[in-house]
């Protein structure tokens, strides 16, 4: 009798265990997962300046709050977190400019996400109500908190020697919600990331680190996606608000637009029906 309740109960520890393995790994997947890590970057084919026959920039806004973009906030692996961390580790190279000619340090990218509190501090430490003055206190505040839209820049390019039409993008820039004293005080570009070097000279730009970075993937989860998918096959919704124009505005700085949102987003609209139309009027049927 002994023995069979020895045995029982050896048989319930390894239930028990087995069930442990399971639920630790069951979140995870019940089988190793490799295919993002190993996955490599397919590079834009050569483009040669003499088949470029029309090219014209835009810059548009990606609103993360959006229906189409928000795999961009999963809660497992959103891009804000992608960014900073990558950026941290030495991954990602961050520039003051859309120039993409000044590098910028972990400090300066640190004090454009902190907000900024003004605190009274007395000359003499042992005298908390005797003379003093005022000192401006960096909080540092969460990308995730702060981050709600991204910023890119794009040319769209006619190759007329594979007679094609097809976008591609120069930058990334998260647009971070910029705090005083607890107050919003705009929305300004933290950084600028290179999205893509050709030349390989360059590692530390956003596809290299994006293509290993995994996203969900709305219709199988056997088959996750990269956020090297997400941008390469344009899988989200934005709108332009700036163009190629000789004053080197955007789109709500001209008069006309100034004081009208609408008509403003109507001719956000207008832009990407002209470069529909472009590549539609080459053709002949």
């Amino acid at each position: 009798m002994k023995r069979v309740a020895q045995f029982i109960l050896v048989w319930l520890l390894a239930i028990e265990a087995n069930a442990q393995i399971i639920n630790s790994t069951f979140d995870q997947f019940i089988y190793n997962r490799s295919s993002v890590n190993e996955r490599g970057l397919i590079y834009w084919p050569h483009l040669r300046e003499a088949d470029v026959m029309y090219c014209w920039r835009v810059e548009r806004m990606i609103d993360v709050r959006e229906k189409m973009n928000i795999l961009m906030n999963w809660p497992k692996n959103p891009l804000s977190h992608v960014l900073q961390n990558s950026m941290s580790e030495g991954y990602l190279t961050p520039y003051f400019s859309d120039s993409l000619d000044r590098v910028m340090t972990i400090d300066d990218v640190t004090k454009f996400t902190s907000d900024e509190k003004v605190s009274f501090v007395p000359d003499d430490p042992s005298d908390p109500f005797g003379p003093g003055h005022d000192s401006i206190i960096q909080i540092k505040l969460s990308w995730e908190d702060g981050i709600k839209r991204y910023k890119i820049m794009e040319d769209w390019i006619f190759d007329k020697k594979e007679s094609r039409f097809y976008s591609r993008i120069i930058y990334i820039a998260p647009m971070f919600i910029k705090t005083v004293n607890g107050t919003p005080a705009g929305e300004i570009p933290v950084c600028y990331f290179k999205y893509h070097d050709n030349t390989g000279a360059d590692s530390f730009c956003f596809r290299n680190v994006a293509v290993h970075q995994e996203l969900y993937n709305r219709s199988n989860d056997a088959a996750r996606l990269t956020y090297d998918d997400f941008f390469e096959m344009r899988m989200f919704s934005s709108w332009v608000y700036k163009e190629s124009n000789p004053f080197d505005m955007r789109i709500n700085q001209f008069d006309e637009f100034k004081t009208s949102p609408v008509n403003a987003l109507i001719e956000s609209d207008n832009i990407k029906k002209k470069l529909f139309e472009y590549e539609h009027n080459l053709w002949e049927f």
